[in-house]
């Protein structure tokens, strides 16, 4: 079964041995929100902001992190809107297979050939 976004910041908070309160101070929220998106009792999906300071604190990947929430960063989203042929790319991508992983490889390798 895949990990949440509550599970995961509980874990992560536990392996650096940070406590609630101490976590939930550092990332300028409240211990008992804090408590409530890792217990999954949180109505509320937090903030990009919150979520960012949350990967500071923790050590942890903001991108994962977000995935995680379902949620999609403002600058992707705004990027996203400002090119009119995104769209049409995420479609073909999707329906071609192709995974982030080998779009990563692919934009690399041009990257080097155009030096």
């Amino acid at each position: 079964m895949a990990e949440t976004f509550g599970q995961r910041i509980r874990r992560v908070r536990k392996e650096r041995k940070l406590g609630l309160r101490q976590t939930a101070t550092k990332a300028g929220i409240s211990a008992t929100f804090l408590s409530r998106v890792e217990t999954e009792k949180e109505p509320a999906t937090p903030s990009e902001e919150t979520i960012r300071k949350l990967a500071e604190v923790l050590g942890d990947d903001f991108d994962e992190l977000m995935q995680l929430a379902g949620r999609i960063p403002t600058s992707v989203k705004d990027y996203m809107k400002a090119d009119p042929g995104m769209p049409e790319f995420m479609r073909r991508t999707q329906e071609s297979n192709i995974s982030s992983e080998k779009l990563m490889e692919l934009l690399e390798k041009a990257k080097k050939e155009n030096g």
